[in-house]
């Protein structure tokens, strides 16, 4: 059973890490935010409910925030922070936590023509952006692809890249969006919820594109262990 605490993202950034959320995630984990997850979320086997948390009449026996006070500074990406703090040791169990798909969809979906789904937030990457881009641009990889998030990083990841033949594939829910990155031949993007995805789902072919303003190992996105994830 998993509870979503909701409008707590304010409370999160100023509790652990003292300073407000970013533009990004301030306000975030309302109820429209819950609407969104919640066909995906009773979608996965292991998760029998997906309601709203109700503190006062809810013990919980798993709180996975726990995750956040040893986050800053950890030389790992979420899945190691999450063994680290739950008490998983081994290191082949922690191994194959990383790289053993714990995402599923019902039925994937397809964009007639386009094999290629892409992601790019504007967090952290809003202009320095990657050269490898263009040299897709050269290959007409922008000629196979098509977009999935919001209206407002479509039109960002047009003007960086330039990628104009790329059409959006609106997404209603995050089952929506899930489903049409697993019927896809190859994912694009940054750090993201598209990106989790795409790496809970095993995706055969990732190509990651990490922040630059740390080392790449410090990435939250970094799985230095999955064959399936390219990084530039």
């Amino acid at each position: 059973m998993f509870y979503l605490h909701l409008n707590q993202v304010d409370w999160v950034g100023k509790h652990y890490y003292g300073v407000e959320p970013s533009e990004f995630h301030r306000g975030r984990m309302r109820p429209n935010d819950f609407n969104f997850m919640k066909t995906f979320m009773e979608a996965q086997s292991y998760i029998t409910q997906f309601n709203p948390l109700n503190p006062k009449t809810t013990e919980i026996t798993h709180n996975l925030d726990k995750f956040r006070a040893p986050f800053v500074g950890h030389p790992g990406n979420y899945v190691d922070i999450y063994s680290d703090v739950f008490g998983i040791t081994d290191p082949e169990v922690k191994r194959s936590l990383r790289d053993t798909p714990w995402l599923t969809v019902p039925e994937p979906k397809f964009y007639e023509g386009r094999t290629v789904v892409i992601n790019r937030t504007g967090r952290w990457l809003p202009s320095n952006i990657s050269p490898k881009w263009n040299e897709w641009k050269a290959m007409r990889i922008d000629e196979k692809a098509f977009f999935v998030g919001l209206p407002e990083e479509y039109k960002a990841f047009q003007q960086a890249t330039g990628w104009f033949k790329v059409p959006c594939q609106p997404t209603e829910t995050l089952l929506d969006m899930a489903e049409y990155i697993a019927g896809s031949e190859s994912f694009i993007g940054n750090q993201s919820v598209a990106l989790a995805l795409a790496i809970g789902l095993g995706h055969p072919h990732i190509y990651c594109e990490v922040r630059r303003d740390l080392p790449k190992e410090r990435n939250e996105c970094y799985f230095p262990d999955n064959p399936r994830i390219s990084y530039f």
